[in-house]
């Protein structure tokens, strides 16, 4: 933590001369960067007594809900600001809002993808972490800033979802004694983990059923799995329900590599990719598309459509 001290000093200080700041979240929201949000603008209106508005491009999925609680989450940035903190945002595009977020707007960019662009003017950038809401944590922990119950809940709600509940190679010993000083600090494991990992409608059952029914493994130990617009329809879902099925994919120990590729509803290609194997880096792949993400997980968006395709071939009986 100790390398990121000094950006904490120039952000306090920032924070403490602006007034009214904007925290913004990545589209397709998750855990980390709600949790991050909420967390956030709970501790500076509240301590430092700031007017805070929370934005996030895309809506909240229910599993999401029980982090924004009472808080007002905007759609749209605001016109008049002094400041804007980008939480989880590994860049200006994540956001939705990359014409909008300019150098006229001073930026305070708190992150933990080793494939961030160093866009903020002060950039609080840590890859070891395991999460954005474990860099807030230890932001909030070195000033002493005290909070109640609910602030422990989103903080850990984003360490369990960046983490995979503890199983993913970023689950450090640091991590397990955050999560333990955050539960100390009244936050509810309950309602995580109903929220995050035990909770599914019949559509979004359905949907998981067609992206493993859909897989594919290749000669060259990739995993891959489409999930179209049509089966989409078919089963009712919305591409946010696709979140989680990856690491199912994952699981198969054949793969070097996972891939899922699905249509959204605007003419996109979502692609996530995942792997366990020491030697594929998936976020440089996936930098390639215009994403970014982890060595072991990443994704990106491009416009398409997926075309399904059948090669034949003809062997000699032996």
């Amino acid at each position: 933590m100790k390398s990121i001290i000094p950006e904490f000093e120039k952000a306090l200080k920032k924070i403490r001369k602006c007034n009214n700041i904007v925290l913004v979240s990545h589209r397709h929201p998750d855990a980390d960067t709600i949790g991050a949000n909420i967390a956030m603008k709970i501790v500076l209106e509240k301590v430092f007594n700031k007017k805070i508005i929370s934005v996030c491009a895309d809506p909240l999925p229910s599993t999401l809900l029980f982090i924004k609680g009472n808080y007002k989450i905007e759609s749209v940035l605001p016109k008049n600001y002094d400041c804007i903190i980008a939480l989880d945002c590994s860049n200006k595009e994540q956001t939705k809002f990359p014409d909008e977020i300019n150098k006229k707007n001073f930026i305070i960019n708190i992150d933990h993808h080793a494939t961030n662009t160093k866009y903020g003017d002060i950039n609080i950038v840590k890859t070891d972490a395991s999460s954005a809401t474990e860099i807030l944590y230890n932001f909030f922990k070195h000033y002493n800033i005290n909070y109640k119950s609910h602030v422990a809940t989103c903080l850990l709600a984003g360490i369990y979802n960046d983490t995979g509940s503890f199983m993913h190679s970023n689950t450090q010993e640091q991590t397990y004694k955050i999560a333990g000083e955050l539960q100390s600090k009244g936050a509810n494991t309950k309602i995580i983990a109903k929220n995050l990992f035990k909770t599914h409608s019949i559509e979004q059952l359905r949907l998981w059923g067609k992206v493993l029914l859909n897989a594919r493994l290749n000669e060259k130990g990739t995993l891959v799995s489409k999930i179209s617009t049509e089966e989409l329809n078919k089963t009712n879902a919305s591409p946010r329900e696709l979140a989680g099925v990856i690491n199912y994919l994952n699981c198969v120990p054949e793969s070097k590599m996972t891939i899922l590729l699905s249509e959204d509803l605007n003419g996109n290609i979502q692609g996530s990719m995942r792997s366990g194997n020491e030697d594929v880096d998936v976020s440089s792949l996936c930098e390639q598309f215009g994403g970014g993400g982890h060595k072991k997980a990443a994704g990106f968006t491009i416009p398409g459509k997926i075309v399904s395709q059948e090669f034949w071939k003809i062997e000699k009986p032996n």
